[in-house]
């Protein structure tokens, strides 16, 4: 968890703290002064709100930053923004950045590129505050969940890895040098070091070179994508769902003495009051995890006092289009079938339809809380579904998969009209075609008794 940064009153010359939000730069926290016979602690104020630096609510967009002097200029400064999270750490980047900046100076004369030189780690750094949306067009911001973005910081660092494993500093690597040879050093590291699959190494390659495109668009730097000419190596498309034998045996597992999961000195138990419920709405709905967890009761339509089906937002399609262009993005259309209508009403379907609130967990609910459950989903399946030992490794989503399925049997042509995978539009001008959803709610029945 990201700390307030300090600065103490005889800094590093040349160090500082620069706040990404309200752009200025902090050479001193905190200071004791004499005021009419009185020593005083005081605070430089934030550039935003002049409020003192303790109370900043930005404090995570704080960096460590060094700024010299080039000489011979006219007051120009090179830059370097730091990673180093306490004072001590940051000093040693910025003599590191000062060693550096000398032997530019020996070796080319009066560097008046200098300030235009693209180090990697600074350009990764600011890809980071561009997909927090920090300094960001509103025309031009993105709507990435916070597990997108934490995958692509993450391929980010495992490229720095790469790198450090050949002893290059990707602090004082200028992006324009980066070519096929680090490239091919990421590719073998993926490979051979990661043992990562075809999937996942694609998935590693795609986040770094749209990383790429970014900078030489952003900084308009002289250089072609190194990572234009990767291959991405084939996949073999999984269609792996659950068996009805394998659903009611998991659910008869999940219990919490067999929760318990120890890794290396951490113990937890993936056990949660909920997970069962969940499960089977997601194996009845076939819905993504967040879209399960944010079902709610007010989503649900009625036919002559019986549940039809289930509007649901298609975040996927949403989040992809961005705030202010996804208006006219139509939601998943969920057919309450015999078994999911069986669920809802022992869930309480009675007293809380129409309600705007949650089916499942609705009186502990705030945003860390509904991440949480999030990721308490997938990992729970697995652990549980582990101790089946059905020599299969089956995740979350082939509770989907599973649904999808049954659904295309019985739907056949119309299944993506009701998936989230629609193209077509399901609602024209607020008109459900319910001869697709009868069909779905008469016909469909996922492990018939």
């Amino acid at each position: 968890m990201a700390k307030r940064k300090h600065m103490p009153n005889n800094k590093h010359k040349g160090l500082f703290i620069y706040c990404h939000v309200c752009k200025k730069h902090f050479s001193w926290t905190r200071k004791t002064i004499l005021r009419n016979t009185k020593k005083v602690k005081e605070e430089p104020t934030c550039g935003e709100t002049g409020k003192n630096y303790s109370t900043c609510k930005n404090f995570e967009k704080h960096r460590y930053k060094s700024r010299l002097h080039v000489p011979g200029s006219d007051g120009r400064k090179a830059s370097k923004t730091h990673d180093a999270t306490n004072y001590a750490d940051a000093v040693i980047q910025a003599i590191d950045f000062e060693k550096e900046f000398k032997l530019e100076l020996q070796g080319w004369g009066l560097p008046t590129e200098i300030k235009n030189r693209q180090y990697l780690f600074d350009i990764q750094l600011r890809y980071i505050d561009f997909l927090d949306n920090i300094d960001v067009p509103e025309h031009q911001k993105n709507t990435l969940s916070d597990q997108r973005k934490n995958e692509i910081v993450n391929c980010l660092k495992i490229f720095n890895e790469a790198l450090a494993k050949h002893n290059i500093n990707k602090k004082l690597l200028v992006i324009n040098r980066i070519n096929d040879m680090h490239v091919g050093l990421f590719h073998d590291y993926l490979l051979i070091d990661k043992n990562y699959r075809g999937a996942t190494y694609n998935g590693k390659m795609t986040a770094v070179k749209k990383f790429f495109v970014w900078a030489i668009d952003k900084y308009t730097i002289n250089m072609k994508n190194p990572f234009e000419k990767v291959r991405l190596l084939p996949v073999a498309v999984r269609r792996d769902t659950i068996t009805k034998e394998e659903f009611k045996n998991l659910l008869k597992i999940i219990k919490p003495e067999n929760g318990i999961e120890i890794k290396g000195k951490y113990k937890r138990n993936r056990y949660k009051l909920y997970l069962k419920d969940a499960l089977e709405l997601a194996l009845h709905t076939g819905g993504r995890r967040e879209e399960v967890v944010g079902l709610k009761w007010n989503m649900i339509r009625e036919k002559d006092g019986e549940p039809i089906y289930i509007e649901v937002p298609n975040l996927k399609v949403k989040r992809k289009k961005g705030t202010r262009f996804n208006i006219d993005v139509p939601p998943k259309i969920i057919p309450v079938t015999k078994s999911l209508k069986a669920i809802l009403f022992r869930l309480g379907y009675d007293i809380n339809i129409g309600k705007d609130r949650h089916l499942l967990n609705p009186d502990k609910r705030t945003a860390s809380s509904t991440k949480s459950m999030n990721e308490a989903l997938s990992l729970g399946f697995s652990h549980f579904y582990n101790q089946l030992n059905t020599g299969r490794e089956l995740k979350f989503k082939c509770l989907r998969k599973t649904y999808l399925t049954y659904l295309s049997s019985t739907l056949k042509g119309d299944t993506k009209r009701l998936s989230s995978h629609a193209t077509d539009t399901v609602l024209k001008k607020h008109y459900i075609d319910e001869r697709i959803v009868d069909k779905a709610i008469k016909e469909l029945d996922i492990f018939e008794d």
